[in-house]
C-alpha cells in the first residue's frame, strides 16, 4: 500500500486504514493558498481520546479520519 493513507473511523469498534486524497493548500474560506507547506508525515497513531469513538461512546460521523500517514 503506497500513497497517502489514514486511519478512518468506520463505526463502533471498527477502524480501517484507507487510501486518501493528498491534501491541498487552501484558505479556510476555500480559496487557493498562495503559500504554505505540507509536511510529509512518516508515522501516526490515534490519540487516547480517539478510543471513545472506536468504543462507540461518541457521536462521531463514520468516515472521520483519525490520523494520516
Amino acid at each position: 500500500m503506497s500513497g497517502n493513507r489514514g486511519v478512518v473511523y468506520v463505526g463502533p469498534g471498527k477502524v480501517e486504514v484507507r487510501s486518501l486524497a493528498f491534501p491541498e493548500l487552501a484558505e479556510p474560506n476555500g480559496k487557493k493558498a498562495n503559500h504554505g507547506v505540507i509536511l510529509r508525515v512518516v508515522a501516526t497513531n490515534i490519540c487516547g481520546s480517539d478510543q471513545h469513538m472506536v468504543r462507540g461512546r461518541t457521536t462521531a460521523p463514520t468516515g472521520l479520519v483519525l490520523g494520516q500517514f
